[in-house]
């Protein structure tokens, strides 16, 4: 089975117009693969990418084939909103739309926004993030 986060991870991980917003300071080049960021993140050191699975549907007939609902969010520090839109843009327009993308672990058939951005600010740390969602289907290589 292949995980559509860690493929779509593996993929933001070669695009410079994403990386290159992210900075070095935070641990795995701040693009995390599960529901919490892990505790040595510190927004004050730079924006963060985390990709969170939440659902999707295996083809009966097909089984290696994955379509997942993928959730995106790009965290930044307090009050640094347009930081945060610039990383969720070069998210976007690195992933939106992608197509037949081999990588290592897998290989990405296509790749969709279906639910636009959506701004907020986390009620304890008062960081800012931007979330949306996208289906990903991919296959094993």
């Amino acid at each position: 089975m292949v995980d559509v986060a860690v493929l779509i991870r593996d993929y933001l991980l070669t695009q410079t117009s994403v990386t290159s917003l992210l900075g070095t300071s935070n641990p795995n080049e701040a693009i995390y693969c599960y529901a919490l960021l892990p505790e040595k993140y510190d927004a004050a050191k730079g924006p963060a990418v985390q990709l969170v699975r939440s659902g999707g549907m295996s083809d009966p007939e097909i089984p290696e084939l994955i379509e997942a609902r993928l959730q995106v969010r790009v965290w930044a520090d307090q009050q640094k909103r347009t930081l945060a839109s610039q990383v969720y843009g070069a998210v976007h327009d690195a992933i939106h739309g992608l197509q037949m993308t081999s990588l290592a672990r897998g290989t990405i058939l296509s790749s969709v926004e279906v639910t636009g951005a959506q701004e907020g600010a986390d009620p304890d740390s008062s960081w800012t993030f931007v979330n949306s969602f996208y289906t990903v289907m991919a296959r094993p290589n």
